[in-house]
């Protein structure tokens, strides 16, 4: 097996040992060293011990760990050697190097096996002195599936020389070639693969290099002009030689290395153009693309801090635009938060505060600084209704909600309708739910406290626990320095322009208890089918569902995120959900933060596949609830 290392690079310790045992190995194929790779949606980038990719189509992360002693965790806890902590990105060495598989595959996925089944494999390596007790992990041999695995470093050989690969992925990696899938997988141009490749050094690593290869210096002819004098040799032991000419390339060479490293993670331009680059990570350029304000109200309300806000930023930015108005829908606006499309959100309510809050956004301030920090929701009815509680429902009672995102009227009923069958009409406003029940086209609605409390023409059936309140976000896309910028200004706004956008001042509510609330509403209203009524508000013993453990993710190139489910009896599955409709659910808004959850799916029948894995489509949000976790 040969070695590719990135020029410039030298690995160190441990991972030197590996490196030797690789190249020793006996193996078709070539073990990456010292590469970082970037995520296939991103510009995350994340640096591998060991990439083996070996004929006709097997793929290995390693990850080194050279700790002797006695390593003793599990797969969700931290490991240790000898009580001490054996250090690893994302809490233990098999999540990180579990994490830099599916990286890989993920990669791989989007430019080579797009529709093929495949596997890329993962083990820890430890040095032969190293005893261990992690629990159910498989020691020196080789598993299919997910499971820790665990290699001395000697047995690696074995290990790899074990592990088979399917016939179709033979047939398209035969097909593309190792050399074009080293290229994809590196991002250096297939020539120069070829090139190097072709190139051995004495100990059998390839120094992959972007520079010319040197060539020996020019025959001295007669008749020609003398050379340049050079400084003589350097006498070393047993009359060895050493020319200080090439000291000086070595040293030439390193440097240019080590600035292409630096230049590469941190002047290179960013992959999008209106991007820019700070610290090696890429922000939007405002000074490119306008800056967004994103509302769910009347634009008229924000006219005057836009100018406001574009004025006080003058060169810095292209243009101030606002986004969004009365008819948006809450899942528009939250998805356009999730993909960070808005820049200042004016959140007006918890549902869109949480979902930017869960994609990092920044608190700046809060909205309606004039009411109290919480608010509640009601249920309310003519007041010549003969309903006079919630007790008095039926099947055929009709209840006028709001958008299926909002919390006054939709999440909160959906909560305190628990038990209930009931006729429903969704997606109205509030004046719309109303009209609705002043007009008797509803029995019930569904809005916030504040609106009917005082209007004689209705009466209160309940009112809700409290709900928090919500403020102003800004995106993490902007640079530290426009972050704080901005801050300042809306800080040091005029009072006129605070009250016309209507935030001021304030600490960002305390989401804890309504994420439960909003949690055990959405395990009811998976249950519930709105596209027929009545909607039975709970769910049937015979929907239990599908329950596990989201362990691994990757993003697909079409839109689809492939998540890796670990079920109680301890089959894996592969869960296919598009990122529009993980948006639509609570507590997964983003896959980083389904990442690790309980879940259940409902509704879905799982695929059986012939590696006793199987495979689910989720196509509807209510088709998966993320659990609240056990006390």
């Amino acid at each position: 097996m040969k070695v590719l290392l990135p020029q410039g690079v030298e690995v160190q310790g441990f991972e030197r040992e590996l490196k030797t045992t690789l190249e020793q190995a006996q193996l078709a194929g070539y073990a990456l060293m010292g590469f970082a790779f970037r995520e296939a949606l991103s510009s995350k980038l994340h640096e591998i011990d060991a990439l083996v990719v070996m004929e006709p189509g097997v793929f290995v992360c390693l990850e080194a760990k050279g700790y002797k002693g006695k390593w003793t965790g599990s797969a969700n806890e931290t490991w240790f050697s000898d009580n001490q902590e054996i250090k690893a990105v994302g809490g233990n060495p098999y999540i990180q190097v579990e994490r830099y598989s599916l990286v890989i595959k993920d990669k791989l996925r989007s430019c080579i096996f797009q529709d093929i089944n495949f596997w890329v494999n993962y083990f820890v390596v430890a040095p032969d002195q190293t005893q261990f007790e992690i629990k159910d992990a498989v020691i020196n041999s080789f598993q299919h599936g997910r499971s820790v695995q665990i290699c001395n470093v000697s047995r690696i050989e074995q290990v790899l020389g074990s592990i088979r690969t399917r016939e179709n992925v033979a047939a398209k990696f035969n097909e593309v070639g190792i050399k074009k899938i080293i290229s994809e997988l590196t991002g250096i141009s297939l020539e120069k693969i070829e090139i190097l490749i072709g190139q051995p050094t004495d100990s059998g690593t390839q120094i992959v290099s972007t520079l010319p290869i040197p060539v020996d210096p020019p025959i001295k002819r007669v008749g020609k002009p003398p050379p340049i004098a050079v400084a003589p040799p350097i006498k070393l032991h047993d009359n060895k030689y050493i020319y200080p000419s090439i000291i000086l390339t070595c040293f030439v060479v390193v440097g240019v290395g080590i600035f292409a490293v630096w230049y590469y993670f941190n002047q290179r331009p960013c992959e999008t153009a209106t991007e820019t680059r700070v610290n090696s990570i890429c922000y939007k350029d405002i000074t490119k693309k306008p800056l967004v304000i994103g509302i769910i109200t009347s634009p008229n309300q924000y006219s005057e801090f836009k100018t406001y806000l574009k004025k006080q930023l003058g060169s810095q930015a292209i243009n101030v635009v606002v986004e969004g108005n009365s008819e948006i829908t809450y899942k528009d606006a939250q998805n356009n938060i999730s993909k960070n499309k808005w820049d200042i959100v004016f959140a007006n309510s918890p549902m869109n505060g949480m979902r930017a809050k869960d994609n990092n956004y920044k608190w700046l301030a809060r909205m309606y600084p004039k009411y109290p920090l919480t608010y509640e929701s009601v249920l309310f009815v003519r007041s010549d209704s003969r309903i006079k509680s919630i007790e008095d429902i039926k099947s055929t009672t009709t209840i006028a909600l709001g958008d299926l995102n909002s919390a006054s009227s939709f999440y909160m009923p959906a909560y305190n309708l628990y038990g209930k069958s009931i006729t429903v009409t969704a997606g109205h406003r509030s004046s719309k739910i109303r009209e609705l029940v002043a007009n008797k086209q509803a029995d019930i609605g569904a809005v916030v406290y504040t609106t009917v409390k005082d209007d004689p023409q209705f009466r209160l059936i309940q009112i809700s626990r409290e709900i928090p309140g919500t403020g102003v976000y800004l995106s993490p896309k902007l640079t530290p320095t426009i972050q704080k910028q901005i801050q300042n200004i809306l800080e040091n706004a005029p009072k006129r322009i605070k009250k016309q956008a209507n935030y001021d001042r304030g600490e960002e509510p305390d989401y804890k208890e309504f994420r439960t609330i909003a949690l055990r509403a959405d395990q009811v209203l998976s249950c519930a089918n709105f596209s027929r009524n009545p909607v039975q508000f709970f769910c049937n013993a015979t929907s239990q569902g599908i329950l596990g453990r989201v362990a691994g993710l990757t993003k697909q190139g079409n839109g689809m995120i492939r998540l890796r489910l670990e079920r109680e009896n301890h089959q894996t599955c592969q869960v296919f959900v598009s990122s529009q409709t993980l948006n639509k659910i609570m507590d997964a808004s983003s896959p980083e933060i389904i990442n690790r959850k309980q879940v259940n799916i409902i509704g879905v029948e799982p695929i059986e596949l012939q590696d006793g894995t199987c495979e689910l489509t989720i196509e509807n949000p209510t088709q998966l609830v993320v659990l609240q976790p056990k006390a």
